[in-house]
């Protein structure tokens, strides 16, 4: 029996086409795939709506608190206004009373001063009878340098007579550091070169305005007033620059 030598033998394997399992492997697969996507969907959005509604419900606290807070302000704000309208009528009412208070002070002051110099006419003592100086003000003028005065006379006595004399009123101060001193007939319009006459039976006032030259402080006030009638006599006083407030 021979042999046949030198090839190679090969085993067949024979397989059997299946369309139909194919294509239910296909439709499997994409079954499967789809079943994911709605899945992932579903899960998505149920997630994407509670989050949804999460943020709706804090959306809607923000706005009732931004509310309470807008309320909140416009009274703060409401009482804030309150109080200084209250605090601006308070602060007036007592301005307005320590004014008036003041008015009245003043007024009892001049009332007493008055008082006081119509008992000194009516019942002068030994040694204030005759000629007197009873007072001399200064206030402010219309201007820095310019000053309203007013000098007030009396006669001392327990029987009045016509008072006949003279007054001299200088104005003693500075200028350059050297003391000078001015007479208040070159500084007042209302004062003529002859000065200040006396003629009175119980006061007599002089009043007027005088203006300080430039460069020149003034210090005192020196007032000279002479009697010739009833009877001869001298009265010095002197006051120190002291200008009161209207």
């Amino acid at each position: 029996m021979s042999q046949v030598t030198g090839s190679k033998q090969y085993r067949s394997v024979v397989v059997q086409e299946r369309p139909g399992q194919r294509l239910q492997l296909i439709l499997g697969s994409v079954l499967l795939l789809l079943a994911i996507a709605l899945s992932a969907y579903w899960v998505g959005g149920r997630s994407l709506h509670t989050d949804n509604r999460q943020m709706l419900r804090e959306l809607t606290q923000t706005k009732q608190q931004l509310a309470e807070l807008d309320t909140l302000y416009a009274n703060s704000s409401q009482q804030l206004t309150n109080f200084k309208v209250g605090s601006d009528i308070d602060r007036k009412a007592s301005e307005a009373i320590r004014g008036v208070v003041r008015e009245h002070k003043q007024t009892i002051n001049q009332l007493n001063k008055e008082i006081d110099f119509y008992k000194g006419l009516m019942s002068p003592t030994e040694r204030e009878r005759g000629l007197g100086i009873r007072s001399w003000e200064l206030y402010p003028g219309s201007a820095e340098n310019r000053f309203q005065f007013k000098l007030v006379f009396q006669q001392l006595a327990l029987k009045h007579g016509m008072l006949k004399g003279s007054v001299v009123v200088n104005i003693i101060g500075k200028r350059d550091g050297v003391e000078e001193q001015l007479p208040l007939k070159i500084l007042s319009e209302q004062i003529d070169d002859k000065g200040v006459k006396l003629r009175f039976k119980y006061f007599q006032y002089v009043d007027g305005e005088l203006v300080i030259p430039v460069g020149f402080s003034p210090v005192r006030v020196e007032i000279i007033a002479k009697a010739t009638a009833p009877k001869a006599v001298i009265v010095e006083k002197q006051y120190g620059w002291i200008v009161q407030k209207l």
